[in-house]
């Protein structure tokens, strides 16, 4: 009853997210950098697998499983986001580049 109380008052509260003490821009760079590194791989594999351990066990389809099941869909959202950011510098930083090597001939 408690539980029940608690989800009826957050929903009815609507409280939002602060997300204006985050630096975006800061955030992306930090993806940016992560995404080509062994261990921002590794990490993401061994919680998928541990995920995928969890599922595996055969586990009711109550809330634990619904938190899991997300847990797996925002881990790949985080290596998606990663990788796109990272892709954004990459093409930054060859456009300069080339800008660079342009300059210098003319």
């Amino acid at each position: 009853m408690r539980k029940i109380i608690i989800k009826t008052l957050f929903r009815l509260l609507k409280i939002p997210i602060a997300t204006n003490f985050i630096d975006q821009a800061k955030k992306k760079e930090w993806l940016g950098l992560q995404y080509p590194t062994q261990q921002f791989h590794d990490y993401i594999s061994t919680r998928n697998l541990h995920l995928l351990q969890i599922l595996g066990e055969g586990i009711r389809h109550d809330d634990e499983y619904w938190i899991n099941i997300g847990r797996r869909i925002e881990l790949g959202h985080l290596l998606t986001e990663a990788k796109r950011e990272f892709e954004i510098a990459e093409k930054k930083r060859v456009k300069k580049k080339d800008e660079n090597i342009k300059n210098k001939k003319g």
